[in-house]
């Protein structure tokens, strides 16, 4: 082993070791340090892992710990302005294919790299949405943090693009966990209960839910569906479970009651749009009954002033 490299895994050593986790929100110059070397390795899986003992020191962090982790993503690793001035200036010059790419790179942020580094740590994914959601409840606070908003969602929206997403109906044969995070998750119409569950995933009803690989029995986004033989007038019916379960081969509506997002980390990651578009698509060709799609509004007395 040369001296330069025996050098260097004894610095990253001495930024990665495990601590006592007791200062400073629970150690954020740690994280920091395990950051400088993730952004330091080339080797896939020493990049690993890593990114793996950077989403563990994050995971130790306390609210301040966090505050102090984000102000150094905005101050520490935004992009270089004198790197940037320079490649603006080679661009106005010789405007040509090589220096806009150039001029590109040197205008992303060093912190889009180390968000994708971290990605590729087991449970990466997962950390960088708890991290925008976490990231979200101090904006109002602290604008300044707003950059790395726009870093992140970048991002989240090619890592969470339709073509990762995975459509599945749920049934009461899903697995209990996914079950159990429906009812916390419902945002339009509460769940009361495993009762009130079951019956909302009866013959004549339909639940579906877009989930991503990297996010297992993680719902993304669900919506149910009421499948009825005329317009139904209000949600109440829908979802009184003493309702008595219909045969959907005889229905002629699909009633769109209910749309939740799950994920507060992936707000304005769109999803809504797709996932109804192929519920539809899907019902149409399991149901040849069905002739109309509809929706009821969630909320109450919206068109009384009509």
């Amino acid at each position: 082993m040369t001296d330069r490299r025996r050098q260097f895994l004894r610095r990253f050593w001495h930024s990665v070791r495990l601590t006592p986790i007791r200062k400073r929100g629970q150690d954020v110059d740690h994280l920091l340090g395990v950051c400088a070397a993730l952004l330091s390795q080339r080797g896939e899986v020493s990049t690993a892992r890593i990114a793996a003992e950077a989403i563990a020191a994050y995971d130790h962090l306390n609210d301040e710990g966090r505050g102090a982790f984000f102000d150094a993503l905005a101050k520490d690793y935004s992009a270089s302005a004198a790197d940037l001035q320079r490649a603006i200036d080679a661009y106005q010059i010789n405007p040509t294919p090589l220096n806009a790419h150039a001029l590109h790179q040197a205008a992303e942020p060093r912190r889009q790299e180390l968000f994708r580094r971290l990605n590729t740590g087991a449970g990466g994914t997962q950390l960088l949405v708890r991290l925008r959601a976490d990231l979200l409840q101090t904006l109002d606070d602290h604008p300044e943090r707003a950059s790395i908003d726009a870093d992140l969602v970048h991002l989240l929206r090619w890592w969470f693009n339709r073509g990762f997403l995975v459509l599945q109906r749920i049934d009461w044969r899903t697995s209990a966990t996914v079950l159990e995070r429906l009812i916390a998750y419902e945002a339009v119409h509460q769940i009361q209960g495993w009762d009130d569950l079951r019956r909302r995933l009866e013959a004549d009803r339909r639940c579906y839910a877009f989930f991503h690989p990297a996010l297992r029995d993680e719902p993304l986004i669900f919506i149910e569906v009421a499948l009825t033989s005329r317009l139904a007038g209000d949600v109440q019916s829908l979802l009184d479970i003493r309702t008595p379960v219909a045969d959907p081969t005889h229905a002629r509506w699909a009633m769109f009651y209910s749309i939740t997002n799950c994920q507060p980390g992936l707000r304005g990651v769109s999803f809504g749009n797709f996932l109804i578009k192929q519920v539809v698509e899907d019902l149409s060709r399991d149901f040849r009954s069905l002739r109309k799609f509809a929706t009821l509004s969630p909320i109450p007395g919206f068109r009384s002033g009509f």
